[in-house]
């Protein structure tokens, strides 16, 4: 009866009846992970392994990809559409390729592919002639004037319909009789047709372009042309009589040097940051950017006052927006009689990631130089917390049904492709790609990464022939093997939170594993190394309880990896107090 009495250790059961995303931030939650390989969150309150992809062929040189109506990519210096090959003339460079109508227009390269026509036209134009050029005084339809007298006093018993060019005035004037009025009448225009071999060549009617060469110097300058023909362009202009020259004359047709293009309502928009602008071509045509008449089918320029370079440009609900590392400009309407720019100063694209703008469901995500962001048109909301302070850079994103895909590069210049489920607010991490493009066609999302590999990720049903038909690239179209896409997470330190020592067992574990799927459980205790581990073969679903007592110990982590396809249901461990002293 002298004897001391010993109090029972305290002990409590933990559960993780909610799994979640992954946590960088070294504050890690119950449910949460500290590290992930290839799992997703799609069917949330679980954790499952992600979808296999379908690897649907190799490039040699990945240059280029996006989907309008199909597959379109760029190999090198080839540009494929639908599994055709129908040019070798680009370069051999990286490109942006934006969808406008039916055609796509590929920058640097500044050539425009047609889907329809499947042929591949130059978006710019520059000629120079090369023997007798012949200036003339012309109608807008390009027809000469004939029979008319140039002289500065007016013919005397003029007749119904007679020319005169009144040299009097200053530029000279064509005008006509009349019998109605009893006068000489202005014509409405005068044009002159500048003919020379080749001078027209690739270009149109409506053409803004710039001539220079001319010896009559008020012709040099940027017009719209009236006409083109391959030998023959017809322009507003005024000589007094015909004129020859062999001198050569240049007649081109450039769009601006741009950093970022992108289509909205009929036009594509961009921006330079060497001229602080922005621009936008003409309605429905990438060729034109520099025609202004005053008609709601002008070009646009406007010039911007905030400092720094452009980072990316996007379309958000109704406006145009092009970023800037800590500014956004927006341009609100629908013809350049009512377009107006304001300026956001909010947190931008991060230099290096104007590629990791897109549109999931409704709202903009993009990479800013401390986060990654959402943004609705309003207001910008950090949603990367649970990835740490970084640093991330030069990201890249596509969009999968609800889901953010982004390749990026942490501190250590290692390559992580991660997902954000904008419903849960999730992150995973899937594995170590390096992506450099995202393209959508249907449901299916593809993915082109830095070593060539075109790949599907599987929101939904993969089709070869809804995507890639023709027989000049090798469609491989092969899934993934369980192999493959080993799985992996791993829990975050279990009992940090309490101060005292305490045995950590028990630990218990609700998951689905598919038929031959293998299930590897390891635990590290403290600052030692991993314990040998667990392995579990399923082929049904079921609760499996893993007999580890660990001795006693100041914190606990625990790694589940395997293949084949699983789903963690949940997960449930036992701890027992012990004292703040030395352990047994």
């Amino acid at each position: 009866m002298r004897l001391p009495y010993l109090s029972e250790l305290g002990r409590q059961q933990q559960s993780s009846l909610s799994m979640r995303g992954l946590n960088l931030t070294g504050t890690v939650g119950n449910g949460e992970w500290s590290w992930t390989q290839n799992t997703d969150t799609r069917l949330a309150p679980m954790t499952r392994r992600r979808e296999k992809r379908i690897r649907v062929g190799q490039l040699g040189t990945p240059n280029g990809l996006c989907a309008l109506n199909a597959l379109c990519f760029v190999d090198g210096s080839s540009l494929y559409y639908n599994g055709y090959r129908y040019s070798d003339a680009l370069e051999d460079s990286r490109k942006t390729m934006v969808p406008m109508g039916s055609d796509i227009v590929i920058f640097p390269d500044r050539k425009i592919f047609s889907t329809v026509t499947l042929q591949m036209r130059d978006m710019d134009a520059r000629n120079e002639t090369t023997g007798t050029v012949t200036v003339t005084l012309a109608r807008p339809d390009g027809t000469a004037y004939t029979g008319y007298t140039a002289s500065a006093t007016a013919p005397e018993n003029p007749e119904h319909g007679d020319l005169w060019l009144d040299l009097n005035e200053s530029p000279a004037v064509m005008k006509s009789w009349s019998n109605y009025t009893g006068m000489w009448v202005d014509e409405y225009t005068t044009c002159v047709a500048v003919q020379a071999t080749g001078i027209g060549a690739g270009l149109k009617a409506d053409d803004a372009v710039e001539v220079s060469g001319l010896e009559q110097a008020d012709l040099n300058g940027t017009w719209q042309l009236l006409m083109a023909e391959d030998n023959r362009i017809v322009f507003n202009g005024m000589v007094t009589a015909q004129q020859t020259q062999t001198a050569a004359v240049t007649v081109k047709r450039e769009a601006p040097e741009m950093d970022f293009v992108i289509e909205h309502n009929n036009r594509l928009w961009g921006c330079s940051s060497e001229s602080h602008e922005i621009y936008a071509c003409a309605l429905g045509d990438a060729t034109n950017w520099r025609r202004y008449l005053g008609i709601s089918t002008d070009s646009y320029a406007v010039t911007v006052g905030t400092p720094g370079p452009f980072t990316g440009a996007a379309v958000v609900n109704s406006c145009v927006c092009f970023f800037k590392e800590n500014c956004i400009h927006k341009i609100y309407g629908t013809m350049p009689a009512n377009f107006q720019m304001t300026v956001d100063h909010y947190r931008g694209v991060e230099n290096g990631s104007g590629q990791s703008l897109v549109r999931v469901n409704e709202r903009v995500f993009y990479k800013s130089v401390f986060d990654v962001c959402c943004y609705d048109g309003t207001e910008v909301q950090g949603v990367s917390q649970a990835l740490g302070l970084g640093p991330w850079r030069n990201a890249v994103s596509g969009a999968n049904d609800r889901r953010l895909y982004i390749s990026m590069q942490d501190g250590e210049d290692e390559w992580h492709l991660l997902t954000y489920d904008v419903e849960t607010g999730y992150w995973m991490r899937e594995d170590g790609t390096h992506a450099l493009f995202f393209a959508s066609h249907l449901t299916e999302t593809f993915m082109l990464t830095d070593d060539g590999g075109l790949w599907a990720l599987r929101s939904g049903e993969y089709a070869r022939s809804a995507h890639m038909i023709g027989p000049d690239f090798v469609v491989e179209a092969t899934e993934e093997t369980d192999a493959e896409v080993p799985w992996m997470l791993r829990t975050g330190w279990i009992g940090i939170t309490l101060p005292n020592n305490k045995h950590i067992g028990k630990i218990q574990l609700m998951v689905e594993l598919e038929q031959g799927a293998v299930l590897t459980v390891r635990v590290r205790k403290d600052n030692e190394d991993w314990g040998n581990g667990i392995t579990y073969a399923g082929n049904d679903g079921r609760r499996y309880t893993l007999p580890i007592w660990p001795r006693r110990c100041d914190r606990l982590m625990i790694e589940l990896s395997g293949t084949g396809g699983m789903k963690i249901i949940n997960m449930s461990w036992l701890i027992e107090y012990g004292s703040e002293y030395g352990r047994e």
